[in-house]
């Protein structure tokens, strides 16, 4: 029994406790205020699986760190599935109030058309305008050597530390390549105005 009582005591427990509650509070889907209460819970399952501890199978670390990953998924799942019960409620924009313009009005009508193409992906280009969209992309993609295609579509998909490491070159290069060929975008009328 002393063997289990270490499990609680040890300051291996207290610290693996401390950073899986602060890693779950960084979610966006918990707070800072859950901080205290993350912790209670896993200390509290690692009390109720206390009695499955053997010295003979594993270290006090070994059986602490599997608890209390395996609380944490256990965790992350209920909330999960509360969320898709009928019972969650969602939090209506009617009742939902942001102070705008020096009032205080529901944030159903501060949003805008604009918020939900943004927030949907879609454009507020018509047919037409798409099309000549399109088309001037491709007079600029025409522009451009393989080389640099090759390297917007690899900036584009991974990102420009991965442009910078394949090509062996610094992230200061890729950008400066960048750069020059967004002018050419830009003297085509596809800037951000």
């Amino acid at each position: 029994m002393a063997d289990r009582c270490d499990i609680v005591t040890n300051p291996f427990t207290a610290t693996l406790i401390r950073i899986k509650a602060h890693q779950l509070c960084r979610r966006t889907d918990f707070s800072r205020s859950d901080y205290d209460d993350l912790k209670q819970d896993m200390l509290l399952y690692l009390l109720q699986k206390a009695h499955l501890y053997d010295s003979m199978r594993g270290s006090v670390e070994a059986f602490v760190t599997n608890a209390v990953n395996t609380w944490v998924g256990l965790h992350l799942r209920h909330r999960a599935r509360d969320k898709r019960r009928e019972g969650y409620r969602a939090i209506s924009l009617e009742g939902a109030f942001i102070e705008h313009d020096g009032q205080t009005d529901p944030l159903g009508t501060v949003l805008g058309e604009e918020d939900l193409r943004r927030r949907t992906l879609r454009s507020s280009l018509s047919s037409i305008e798409l099309i000549e969209l399109q088309d001037a992309i491709q007079c600029v993609l025409k522009t451009l050597t393989p080389s640099e295609r090759s390297l917007l579509v690899h900036v584009a998909t991974h990102g420009v530390a991965s442009a910078a490491r394949q090509r062996h070159v610094s992230r200061r290069q890729i950008n400066k390549a960048l750069t020059q060929m967004r002018t050419r975008f830009m003297d085509a009328g596809l800037g951000d105005d």
